[in-house]
């Protein structure tokens, strides 16, 4: 029993740190995110840049970010579940109403 015990609380702390480092490399991403985001808004506001630009920038930005969160999270928690696939449609030709 001891050794069940033990197993499983070596299981759950190793399940732990993983999340925790997973966590940590989206919060690193996410804050490199919003810095990133912070630098455009301040050039802005000083005229470095104009409004077509800051909003190229931006819209390339999230483009990047939604990728690579994606990517991520396909890595820590799978890609889920998958959706069924459509059946052929042998006998019926056209729309079903």
């Amino acid at each position: 029993m001891k050794k069940v015990f033990n197993f499983a609380g070596l299981v759950f702390v190793g399940l732990l740190l993983t999340g925790c480092a997973t966590d940590k490399k989206l919060l690193k991403l996410e804050s490199s995110y919003q810095v990133q985001l912070g630098e455009y808004a301040t050039a802005l506001k000083s005229g470095e840049i104009t409004k077509t630009e800051h909003d190229q920038k931006v819209t390339q930005l999230n483009g990047r970010y939604g990728r690579r969160r994606a990517m991520m999270e396909r890595d820590i928690y799978g890609s889920g579940v998958k959706t069924p696939t459509r059946r052929p449609t042998a006998g019926r030709v056209g729309r079903r109403y």
